[in-house]
């Protein structure tokens, strides 16, 4: 993870911070705005470690995938959906309709009726 990225999702990363660091309080995290320097200061004065240490281990957590609740946290629905465009093969229209892979053409089956 960029630092970019804790700091435009700070409010969707929170929960990550507080279960890597419980000591700190969530009020004290909503009151930051993610900016790195305030994150570290905040987090050394809850643990009582120094802030280099504090950098260092920040760094470390970093170097992992953004984590999952954060991801999925509805403050990035529109991030996704523009993002989604990605994972389109080439030539393929982001509107294009998708009947041949639905059974959207099909009446559904009365219940307990077969066939």
């Amino acid at each position: 993870m960029q630092w970019s990225d804790i700091e435009k999702n700070w409010t969707a990363m929170i929960p990550a911070i507080r279960a890597r660091w419980p000591d700190v309080s969530e009020e004290d995290l909503i009151a930051l705005s993610g900016h790195r320097d305030e994150v570290i200061a905040t987090l050394a004065g809850a643990t009582g470690e120094t802030p280099t240490d504090i950098a260092r281990q920040m760094d470390e957590w970093r170097q992992g995938p953004m984590p999952a609740d954060a991801y999925a946290d509805p403050t990035r629905d529109n991030a996704a959906a523009r993002d989604a465009g990605r994972y389109l093969p080439e030539g393929e229209d982001v509107y294009a309709d998708d009947d041949r892979f639905g059974d959207e053409g099909v009446a559904d089956r009365p219940m307990g009726r077969r066939g």
